[in-house]
C-alpha cells in the first residue's frame, strides 16, 4: 500500500526494467508522486515472457534462477503481491551432468550455516577432496580478485563448481569473474543453508509473476507507465537536473523533484560522459525447444546445470526446453540454425532422445546482457548517488555490492528510491 507520508515531491524514473520498477513501487510507498517513462514499448526489460510465433507458446526471454535468500526480489514481490506467483521448492538441490563423462551428481547445502556436506565424500562434487574446497577461507578476504586467481583451475572443482557459478552468477569465465561477488552470492544464499538456497520457481512466466504485477501496482498508484518515450538529453543548472527531454517531449522539473535513470551503463555513459561506468559487456544465449513428448529432466528436476559441453543450464517448463549459455563470445556470432544444431547435441544426449529428431527452436541473444564482472570492471560500477543532487542511478551494474542479477536490480531501485528519503 501508498505510505501515508506528506512527501508531495513528483519522482522521474526512466526505464521499466525490473530496477526501475522496483525504483517506482518504492518510491510511491515512500509517498512520491511516481512517472515512469520506457524507451520501447513493454516493460520488463531483460526479464520478461512474449508469444513466440515458432515454437505457439508464451516463453521466457532468458533463464532467472531466484533463491530464497534473495531479499531484496522477496520484499519486491510482497511489496506488489506476487510472492503467490512463485512456488519454492521443497528441497535445496542443484543437479548436475557431465555429459563427457556421463557422471552426475546433486549439490546440496547443509540445513545450516556450517557446510558439513564438504566433509562427507558422498555429497561432495565426483572427484574433490576436502581441501578443494577450503579455498572458500580465501573468498572471505577478496577484494579486487580473480576467481581463479583464489582456486586452483587444475582441479576438477574449477570445470564443476567455480566455472558453473560463474558463468551463472556473473556471465564471466571464472579465469576472469570476480571473487568477491562470487563470494557476496555464495555468503547470502547457498552458505546460509538450505532455507537460503532454496529455488524459487514461477507458476506461469516472468512477466506475468514479475512485472504485470508491478504494472498493476503503479497504475492502482497513479502511475501508468508512459511508453515509447526515449531519454534524449538532461539540462543540468547547476548542482541539478532542472529538464529532461523525451524525444520532443520537454519536461521542466520543479525545485523539489527527482530523477532515477534505471538505464543501462552505456546510455547513461551517452547522456553523461562524466559518470564512469562498466564497458565491457558480455553476451548471454538462451535457445528454446519444444518438445511435445515432454521428456523428464533428470531426477525430473526443473533445471539442470551442464558440464562439459556448450550448454550450460537446461530448465524445463511443461514441453519447453530453456537453454541458457552465459559469456557466450564468438558462439553467440553464429546464425540461429548453427546455434540451434550445436546446444541440440547436448540437450538430446541429456534427454536421452534420437539427436537427429532436432524439434523446432527459438534463439534469443542478448549481446550486451550484462557488464563484464571482472574485479576491473566491478571498480567501475558508479553508485547510486551522483554529482547533482536531485539526480539518481539504479540498474544491476550500479554498485550494489552484488552481481548483475535480479536481485541486484531490485535492491538499486530500493537503494535509489531510500536515498529520496534522506
Amino acid at each position: 500500500m501508498q505510505s501515508n507520508s506528506n512527501n508531495n515531491s513528483k519522482v522521474f524514473v526512466v526505464g521499466a526494467g525490473l530496477a526501475g520498477l522496483s525504483t517506482a513501487v518504492n518510491c510511491i510507498q515512500n509517498g512520491h508522486e511516481v512517472r515512469v517513462f520506457e524507451a520501447t514499448n513493454h516493460a520488463g526489460g531483460r526479464c520478461r515472457s512474449f508469444k513466440d510465433t515458432v515454437l505457439n507458446r508464451t516463453i521466457n526471454n532468458g533463464n532467472h534462477l531466484i533463491l530464497n535468500g534473495n531479499i531484496g526480489v522477496k520484499k519486491y514481490l510482497t511489496d506488489i503481491n506476487a510472492l503467490d506467483n512463485f512456488t519454492t521448492s521443497q528441497v535445496a538441490s542443484f543437479e548436475f551432468l557431465d555429459i563427457k563423462t556421463n557422471e552426475r551428481w546433486s549439490l546440496q547445502p547443509s540445513s545450516g550455516a556450517i557446510p558439513w556436506w564438504m566433509i562427507q565424500p558422498n555429497k561432495r562434487i565426483p572427484n574433490t577432496r576436502l581441501r578443494d574446497y577450503f579455498s572458500l577461507l580465501k573468498l572471505i578476504f577478496a577484494r579486487h580478485e580473480a576467481l581463479a586467481d583464489l582456486v586452483d583451475p587444475s582441479r576438477p572443482i574449477f570445470d564443476r563448481l567455480w566455472q558453473p557459478l560463474s558463468q551463472a552468477v556473473l556471465n564471466t569465465n571464472a579465469h576472469e569473474g570476480s571473487a568477491a561477488l562470487i563470494w557476496k552470492m555464495l555468503s547470502n544464499t547457498l552458505l546460509k543453508g538450505s532455507n537460503s538456497s532454496l529455488p524459487l520457481l514461477t507458476k506461469t512466466h516472468l512477466s506475468s509473476a514479475l512485472i504485470e504485477p508491478a504494472i498493476t501496482y503503479l497504475k492502482a498508484n497513479g502511475s501508468i507507465p508512459e511508453y515509447g518515450m526515449r531519454l534524449r538529453s538532461l539540462k543540468i543548472n547547476g548542482s541539478k537536473i532542472s529538464a529532461i527531454q523525451f524525444n520532443n517531449h520537454n519536461i521542466t522539473l520543479n525545485n523539489e523533484d527527482a530523477i532515477i535513470l534505471a538505464l543501462p551503463p552505456n546510455e547513461i555513459s551517452a547522456l553523461l560522459p562524466n559518470i564512469t561506468v562498466p564497458t565491457k559487456t558480455n553476451a548471454i544465449l538462451n535457445v528454446h525447444y519444444r518438445l511435445d513428448d515432454k521428456p523428464r529432466l533428470p531426477n525430473n528436476a526443473p533445471f539442470i546445470g551442464i558440464v562439459g559441453g556448450t550448454a550450460q543450464w537446461l530448465f524445463k517448463q511443461d514441453d519447453i526446453y530453456s537453454v541458457t549459455i552465459s559469456d557466450a563470445g564468438i558462439l553467440a556470432k553464429k546464425s540461429n540454425q548453427e546455434i540451434a544444431g550445436i546446444v541440440w547435441q547436448d540437450i538430446s544426449q541429456i534427454l536421452e532422445v534420437d539427436k537427429r529428431n532436432q524439434p523446432i527452436s527459438r534463439v534469443i541473444r542478448e549481446m550486451r546482457a550484462t557488464f563484464a564482472q571482472t574485479p576491473e570492471e566491478n571498480k567501475r560500477r558508479p553508485d547510486a548517488h551522483t554529482v547533482w543532487k536531485n539526480l539518481f542511478l539504479a540498474g544491476d551494474w550500479t554498485n550494489t555490492g552484488l552481481p548483475a542479477t535480479i536481485e541486484s536490480a531490485v535492491i538499486s531501485g530500493q537503494k535509489a528510491a531510500k536515498m529520496l528519503s534522506k
